[in-house]
């Protein structure tokens, strides 16, 4: 499952999103109840249906604050092995926060080259092609703004 937390993140909405996904791709239904669960209610049932699903992985991207974490990791089933939570997260203190055995889990990412980010714009952008003379300076301004990360 992929779940994307962002700045302002609504927690028993994205629990509810989570079992959604986890349904969906189980091609299980999904129970009606869960809307009207409480965050402590969305948790365990989280944390049961992992601990029966066998094998998953998850993936909370643009995580912003270690209260997040604090939150989830208690639907998520100890001792999994097999099983994968990762986090994406722009802050050092959020990655360390979810790291329970070893600092040697967090990656982090170094900005692209100016060369590798132009040439990934353009593929993006342009489909392969060069930038066309009139949007040099704007194509410009978007790289300049983007600082290395390829987003």
């Amino acid at each position: 499952s992929w779940v994307t937390v962002s700045q302002t993140c609504d927690f028993p909405k994205l629990l509810r999103d989570l079992i959604w996904q986890l349904h969906e791709e189980g091609k299980k239904p999904v129970p009606q109840s869960i809307e009207s669960m409480t965050t402590a209610k969305l948790k365990k049932f989280v944390n049961d249906f992992l601990q029966r699903a066998g094998r998953y992985a998850i993936v909370f991207d643009d995580v912003w604050d270690v209260e997040f974490w604090n939150e989830i990791k208690f639907a998520l089933p100890e001792g999994n092995y097999g099983n994968r939570v990762m986090l994406t997260t722009r802050n050092a203190d959020v990655a360390s926060a979810s790291c329970t055995e070893s600092q040697a889990y967090v990656y982090k990412m170094e900005p692209l080259a100016i060369e590798d980010s132009w040439t990934l714009f353009c593929n993006k952008i342009f489909k392969g092609n060069r930038c066309p003379a009139h949007l040099m300076d704007v194509a410009q301004a978007v790289l300049d703004k983007c600082d290395g990360l390829p987003l």
